[in-house]
């Protein structure tokens, strides 16, 4: 079985696919603050927004309680009958620290006060971290494809979609695209000062984990401004390929990349037949189309999940001029 994840870039450039700021605009205004409580606020003139705040100040190797606050461009909050479910969930929560190490993805639980979303997750390092929230609002058409967000002022970007993904610039504090109209809004939280290694432009196309070895293969030089068509695959210990990915959030994968700089962020999934039920099984090859819109190191997560367990492998794309 072959699947198809199309990653079409927008017009603005800015980090892993595309990144575009308040739909081409000139840029919003905007703000993000972190204090030592560890709070963290997102703000773009006329766009939703997001703050969040931890219950204790985070600390690498113990879990810390998140609460995000989500209010609309109209500063009515954002709360499950707002929220449209994607993938078996309302809001997506991907967190990841500043040399893109450590990676986690998650889901917003509705919290005590409206607008309210809460999530855990353990950081593994004493660095800063970015939190993207990643969601759709309740009666717009879900398009499937990648969402390109790029920067705007904060230190956040803005966002723009793509198919079978969502790439989006930090700080785009959910500023909404017209091709998808998924939010994602992001904001940094600080954990510790810790900078972390650089990511290398070298190219990291096969990684094991837990035994597994997946792999990306593209045909041809990923270029920016330039659609690359790419293919996943999996293979058990003895090189086998897989035809056995169980569903995992209603798909048979899930790709999250971030530019070398963290600025944007795409979130994609295979296009295609989606898993009818907990039965289904999909591989052993996922194809995607890549357009990144930027030149640079671009780490990519893929998670798939294989005997019960999610897999989550890291590759390192490099992009040319």
């Amino acid at each position: 079985m072959k699947q198809t994840v199309k990653l079409t870039a927008g017009i603005c450039a800015l980090a892993l696919l595309a990144s575009c700021g308040g739909g081409g605009a000139d840029k919003a205004e905007s703000k993000s603050d972190v204090s030592a409580a560890a709070s963290s606020v997102s703000e773009t003139k006329g766009q939703p927004t997001m703050s969040v705040v931890a219950a204790a100040t985070p600390v690498p190797g113990q879990a810390v309680r998140l609460t995000l606050t989500l209010t609309g461009a109209d500063g009515k909050p954002l709360g499950p009958d707002d929220i449209a479910t994607q993938h078996e969930h309302k809001v997506h929560v991907m967190i990841v620290d500043s040399a893109l190490e450590d990676y986690t993805h998650v889901h917003g639980e509705p919290g005590a006060q409206p607008g309210q979303w809460t999530v855990s997750f353990t950081p593994k390092y004493p660095r800063q971290y970015r939190v993207w929230a990643d969601f759709k609002p309740a009666g717009k058409e879900q398009d499937g494809h990648a969402h390109d967000h790029g920067k705007s002022d904060h230190g956040d970007e803005g966002h723009s979609h793509e198919k079978a993904g969502h790439d989006h610039g930090e700080g785009s504090h959910g500023h909404e695209d017209s091709d998808a109209h998924n939010l994602t809004p992001s904001v940094t939280l600080n954990v510790g000062a810790e900078k972390g290694p650089e990511v290398a432009a070298t190219q990291t196309l096969s990684t094991k984990v837990d035994g597994y070895t997946l792999t990306l293969s593209l045909g041809g030089a990923l270029t920016a401004d330039a659609h690359t068509p790419a293919t996943l695959t999996v293979a058990d210990g003895t090189g086998a390929p897989l035809a056995s990915l169980e569903p995992l959030m209603g798909a048979y994968a899930h790709l999250v990349g971030f530019s070398a700089d963290g600025t944007t962020m795409v979130h994609g999934h295979p296009e295609g037949a989606e898993p009818k039920d907990a039965t289904a099984r999909g591989g052993p090859a996922l194809a995607f189309e890549l357009h990144p819109s930027v030149a640079g190191p671009h780490r990519v997560f893929v998670q798939v999940k294989i005997g019960g367990k999610i897999i989550t492998a890291p590759f390192t794309l490099v992009v040319a001029n």
